[in-house]
């Protein structure tokens, strides 16, 4: 071993930026909830009447494009090379996209929806490159649940652009096809592979098919729903209840273990409520001020958000943190749960006629951004990168 005779050289600081773009997650996590903010503070102005804002693009595409498909990406990135033993994504690959993708949220949101909306379709198609061409060259033998996940981000970047130039409103379908489906892929691969490094016992073989059945009962879900196929629905929401059920069980997840993996059970508990909520809706409610879909938002994907982020977070905080939750994160869980019971309740004073839906509306909205806040106090430090 050769040591070097040369003198000591200074220590260089990275400055802040370098610090801060240094991993992927923590550009495109910063941007989430920076828009989780936005979104449902402008969000609870149009339940107020404070100001003039388009309340479906605010929401739904706010939600959909500006938080939850900004941490798709910054997980994507993170850990598709791993997933397929390539080489891990450059920072120049990635860095102005970031950048550009951000633009086009916000152009959207308060510029011109149209520009801003392809703007977002475009970045999307080029970080699907990105994806393929580092699935390609990966060395890992089974590519499958890769492939599948940027086939998924080619359907939510699709209808995105056929929702920009139709000047119609698809995010219910987006959010069923494209939202819903990734997150569900995500934790079919990281939720037993979570399990069975704390417990050692290996979850069931599932279906051969499971992943594709999967993919196509939601895009039928969104299918029924956006164009209001109230038969379909029945029989989708049906046959998924059971379907899903059925695997979520085989995951044999249901057990004792810390509350930084108890909460993924429970996105996936509320998932399956969702679709039996689902079911029932079609046969006995009119409208239910959209009770599922939101079972399914802050009950599956908000929740599950939640919980790998923090994940995340720990796993690649400089220097590296302990991946447990503490009380504080347990609080952040609890919470997710409380806006998420709001949400129900703010139905269900809606499907009784009564003026109360509106304080429990007002609350739920209330309590997210709160949510984010606390979640921003307790991780941001990791994230944004402030001391070196």
């Amino acid at each position: 071993m050769q040591f070097s005779t040369l003198p000591n050289q200074p220590i260089i600081e990275k400055t802040w930026w370098k610090r801060f773009t240094s991993q992927p997650h923590q550009i495109f996590f910063s941007a989430a909830i920076f828009f989780a903010l936005i979104v449902m503070t402008l969000t609870l102005f149009t339940f107020v009447n404070i100001g003039n804002f388009d309340f479906s693009l605010i929401h739904g595409f706010g939600l959909n494009f500006g938080v939850f498909t900004n941490a798709f990406l910054g997980f994507l990135i993170t850990v598709i090379p791993k997933y397929t033993s390539s080489n891990v994504i450059p920072k120049n690959r990635y860095l102005y996209a970031w950048v550009v993708y951000q633009l086009g949220v916000l152009i959207a949101l308060f510029i011109n929806t149209f520009s801003g909306k392809v703007l977002i379709s475009f970045t999307l198609f080029y970080f699907i490159k990105i994806f393929f061409e580092t699935i390609k060259t990966g060395k890992a033998v089974n590519k499958d649940d890769s492939l599948y996940i940027n086939f998924i981000l080619i359907i939510g970047a699709t209808l995105l652009f056929i929702e920009a130039s139709t000047y119609t409103n698809l995010s219910t379908i987006i959010f069923f096809s494209y939202l819903l489906s990734m997150v569900f892929i995500i934790a079919l691969k990281m939720v037993p592979a979570f399990f069975f490094t704390f417990t050692k016992v290996s979850f069931k073989t599932l279906p051969k098919y499971t992943k594709q059945i999967s993919i196509l009962l939601l895009i039928l879900t969104g299918i029924s729903l956006q164009f209001q196929l109230n038969y379909l629905t029945i029989i989708i929401s049906f046959i998924s209840s059971i379907f899903f059920g059925f695997i979520i069980f085989k995951l044999n997840i249901l057990k004792q273990v810390p509350a930084i993996l108890f909460i993924l059970i429970i996105g996936l508990v509320w998932f399956e409520i969702a679709y039996i909520c689902l079911f029932l809706e079609s046969i006995f409610i009119t409208y239910s001020f959209k009770l599922a879909f939101h079972i399914f938002a802050l009950g599956f994907v908000t929740t599950l958000l939640i919980g790998f982020g923090s994940r995340v977070c720990l796993g690649h905080a400089v220097p590296a943190q302990p991946i447990i939750a503490d009380s504080f994160t347990e609080l952040l869980f609890l919470l997710t749960q409380i806006i998420l019971l709001l949400r129900i309740m703010t139905s269900i004073g809606f499907i009784l006629n009564s003026n109360i839906y509106t304080i429990f509306l007002h609350l739920s909205s209330t309590l997210w951004i709160l949510l984010f806040i606390l979640w921003l106090f307790k991780f941001g430090k990791y994230l944004l990168r402030i001391k070196s």
